[in-house]
């Protein structure tokens, strides 16, 4: 006979074991997903990114274009990325996450398709204006959603891992380049990333989970039990999935500081990024050895975006997203002041890398924790294309600057100011909405009354 004592401590004990396997499962299946979005992020990000900086050199001898006027081809992939971005929230609920990523695998391999036939500029246009549609229905806006629908106080680090992909992806991509085209058939490289795009693509849309609710479990790992009992006003607000809507975060500071933030950090980075292949090809280095560079500043990345979300989950996006940018801008400094010396330009450089895509990180999590969960695609999408605007004109602008009497030191000062200008909006204006509080704190009452 089983006394009531017993019973109890059976009881309890029952209830920690099935309390363990829930969160097991979600563990598991939670960093499966992080997992998941880093393979994608390798193709829809880092294949992007790093293959237009090194294929625009040989694309510009062949064309015989002004450096500038093919640089457009990139502002055009970024513009229709960040348009196609708007549409990814509606897009999710209509055909699913499964839908956009297989939309995204026949657009995003489809541009690489065309780059490796290009013969004039009009199909520089056309092939990143293909690719900029796949990427915006299986890019970044979407991939930045997973990490925080599934993470609440580990969302940075999740986050942070999987922009890393940028990595190996700059592993593949410039050393494929640069083999290639030193053997004189670069036009085989895009042929080869669209190939490996398409079948990861295809594969993850299959495998992806948008959130943790779609397959019968809470963020963080909550079973049903806890998720009743939670009394952070955050993690509330992410079990039920509360958030301002867009015409809700339109009429407050901090959306607009967010914008603001992000999209000036378009010019300073991906302006200077960008550029970085020509300035050290221009300094009377090899297109082999500007890769290295390039790898080198990816390395520095993943650093500065683990870091990055570690220092987010602990004090936040604001004064994380201050500090690294920060030491960026004194990064290009020290380039623009003592950049002869190649031991200067590699330490001003990590600290440009470090903080290199480490934006979307912090981007990530202020959209979720100030403006909340609920619609952050909707409400990202509107952020990234900001950025991909601004992208968009720096890319050029700055290849402009360096091409001028100011030359590649004025182009890098110009980078560091928007820098600059972008953390200033983010101390001083991103804080948690006052509507976003009261909804959390509303999700608190409801789901006591629940426990």
């Amino acid at each position: 006979m089983i006394g009531p004592l017993a019973r109890i401590v059976l009881t309890q004990r029952g209830d920690d074991i099935v309390s363990e396997k829930a969160k097991g499962k979600f563990f598991t299946q939670g960093w499966i997903q992080v997992f998941l979005v880093f393979i994608v992020c390798i193709v829809t990000q880092g294949f992007g990114l790093y293959s237009f900086s090194m294929l625009r050199i040989p694309m510009t001898e062949m064309l015989g274009a002004e450096a500038s006027v093919v640089s457009l081809g990139f502002s055009v992939y970024l513009v229709v990325s960040g348009v196609a971005g708007l549409a990814v929230n509606g897009l999710v609920s209509r055909i699913g996450i499964k839908g956009c990523l297989l939309i995204a695998a026949v657009m995003y391999s489809g541009g690489f398709l065309i780059l490796g036939f290009v013969d004039s500029l009009w199909m520089v246009f056309l092939a990143y204006a293909v690719m900029g549609i796949g990427n915006g229905c299986g890019g970044f806006v979407l991939i930045t959603s997973i990490p925080a629908n599934w993470f609440v106080k580990r969302r940075g680090l999740a986050t942070g891992i999987t922009l890393c992909a940028t990595f190996p992806a700059s592993l593949i991509t410039t050393n494929l380049v640069a083999v290639l085209a030193a053997a004189g058939s670069w036009q085989n490289a895009p042929l080869i990333l669209g190939l490996i795009s398409f079948v990861v693509l295809l594969v993850s849309a299959f495998l992806i989970k948008f959130r943790p609710q779609d397959v019968g479990l809470y963020p963080d790992g909550m079973t049903e039990e806890e998720a009743a009992q939670v009394k952070s006003e955050e993690t509330a607000g992410a079990v039920k999935v509360v958030g301002l809507n867009r015409s809700q975060a339109v009429k407050t500071f901090t959306f607009w500081a967010i914008i603001f933030s992000f999209g000036l950090i378009g010019i300073g980075e991906q302006g200077v990024f960008q550029n970085f292949p020509t300035y050290i090809v221009y300094t009377g280095f090899d297109l082999a050895t500007a890769g290295v560079f390039m790898t080198f500043l990816s390395i520095a990345g993943c650093v500065g975006k683990l870091l990055s979300g570690y220092f987010i989950d602990r004090i936040g996006p604001r004064i994380t997203y201050v500090v690294v940018n920060v030491l960026a801008a004194c990064g290009l400094l020290l380039i623009v002041l003592f950049g002869a010396n190649v031991a200067v330009l590699y330490i001003g450089g990590f600290f440009f890398g470090a903080a290199l895509s480490s934006a979307p990180v912090c981007f990530t999590s202020a959209v979720s924790k100030y403006l909340g969960p609920a619609y952050f695609a909707a409400l990202y999408s509107i952020a990234f294309l900001a950025k991909t605007v601004m992208d968009a004109i720096g890319v050029p602008a700055l290849a402009a600057v360096g091409g001028s009497a100011f030359g590649w030191d004025g182009a890098l000062i110009v980078g560091a100011a928007f820098i600059l200008v972008s953390a200033a909006f983010m101390l001083f204006g991103a804080k948690k909405s006052k509507e976003l509080t009261k909804m959390e704190e509303d999700a608190v009452k409801e789901l006591g009354e629940r426990a």
